[in-house]
């Protein structure tokens, strides 16, 4: 099986980053459920670089920075090995790092735009206008990032990106794999966590998923509904109520597809 945990993290430049508080302890949590079943010949235990893991020489630890490393390491995995369930509790990065600029290059890029195209201040229409800008601050703007950027630099901003749903390359690499996705929102309605969870399974294929909000978890607690493919869904209190409850639901629904 397969199981992803932790938080992703998208580089700024050489020592800053954007990443989350994912601490990868329910996948951990997880892991050691399924390995006290006794029927887990092999977990991949594909993880942020700060994630817990599970001690167990049946899981193979592979650690991750980017969204971008993630997607390569899945379908590597997913390509090359028979994985009978997949466990998708990572936090991914929703953004990434698009460009680097300050308030004085986007000026100057603005600047340079009217003085290279004269005539469009007055031949184009507004919204016109405000595009052909936008494009070329987009293009001429950006300040190098690879190396560290000065802590000197005033009004520094940074422009960001979608970064690529990967749940949604699961199924199309195993279509029998049984998958488990998770949705965590923050000060959600129990009803709003239900139908939003419910969207990501059947927009993902998932036989599961665990829909918990931010408000409701703590060091001692963690209330998830583990939503099932006729809405139905089981309430949890804690990671431990979670990891048994992944456990037995999926390897339950993974032998009667003739898996496993």
């Amino acid at each position: 099986m397969l199981i992803t945990a932790g938080g992703t993290i998208e580089k700024i430049d050489d020592v800053r980053a954007i990443s989350n508080n994912s601490t990868g302890r329910l996948g951990t949590a997880i892991a050691d459920a399924f390995l006290s079943t006794g029927s887990i010949e092999k977990i991949f235990y594909v993880c942020g670089q700060n994630a817990v893991i599970p001690s167990s020489n049946k899981v193979s630890i592979i650690r991750i920075e980017s969204v971008a490393q993630l997607a390569s390491t899945l379908e590597e995995i997913l390509s090359s090995h028979k994985v009978d369930i997949v466990v998708h509790s990572m936090a991914v990065s929703d953004y990434g790092v698009d460009f680097v600029t300050t308030k004085d290059s986007i000026c100057k890029s603005i600047e340079n735009y009217f003085l290279e195209n004269p005539e469009n201040m007055a031949a184009l229409h507004p919204k016109d206008l405000a595009e052909n800008i936008t494009d070329y601050v987009f293009c001429n703007s950006a300040i190098n990032n690879e190396n560290k950027l000065s802590s000197n630099i005033n009004n520094l901003i940074i422009t960001l990106k979608k970064t690529p749903k990967i749940i949604g390359m699961i199924k199309k690499l195993q279509p029998e794999t049984t998958l488990v996705g998770f949705k965590l929102l923050s000060n959600a309605a129990e009803e709003e966590l239900i139908d939003i969870g419910y969207s990501l399974l059947e927009k993902n294929n998932c036989e599961m998923v665990l829909a918990n909000d931010m408000s409701q978890i703590t060091n001692d607690s963690h209330r998830g509904h583990l939503i099932f493919k006729d809405k139905s869904y089981l309430t949890c209190q804690t990671k431990s109520q979670i990891a048994d409850a992944i456990v037995s639901h999926s390897i339950k629904i993974t032998l009667a597809k003739g898996r496993g």
